[in-house]
């Protein structure tokens, strides 16, 4: 191996090791992270403002915190968040085990309770929603088959 092909080598492990350590800080793009860094803030009574954020993020696990980014919605006063494959979220099998959970938007930070709804006029509001918001077909729509988590108050 060449000096030069060496230190293409080392650059490319230290630009790893790099993006793995920042993800554990942070969730980051697809890599999820740890405790989410921000201002606590109170529930707001309206969540319209988060229209202009197409990702958020949510903490899970409070004793060995577990974050991601996700798309969220605002229904009726309420902001959902959706996983559509829950056999492969962590996050939201997470959940499912302690609801409590902080979601950060912009810079802000929320700590709420997480409840999964089955509802289906609340989970036909939400599909409203998440095509308003990021596109898509109703027919298609992976709410479908999603877990759909109601945030709230603690």
């Amino acid at each position: 191996m060449s000096g030069q092909q060496h230190g293409t080598g080392v650059r490319l492990f230290l630009a790893m090791i790099a993006m793995l350590v920042a993800a554990g800080c942070e969730p980051m793009f697809v890599f999820a992270g740890g405790a989410l860094g921000g201002t606590e803030r109170p529930m707001p009574s309206d969540w319209g403002f988060t229209k202009d954020f197409d990702t958020v993020q949510i903490e899970t696990r409070p004793t060995d915190p577990y974050s991601v980014n996700v798309w969220g919605v605002s229904v009726n006063r309420h902001f959902y968040v959706a996983a559509s494959d829950a056999s492969e979220a962590t996050w939201a099998r997470a959940i499912q085990a302690e609801p409590q959970v902080r979601l950060r938007v912009g810079d802000d930070i929320y700590p709420l309770l997480a409840k999964r709804t089955e509802d289906p006029q609340e989970l036909a509001d939400v599909t409203d929603a998440y095509i308003d918001k990021y596109g898509g077909e109703r027919d298609r729509s992976f709410i479908r088959h999603a877990w759909v988590f109601r945030l709230g108050s603690r």
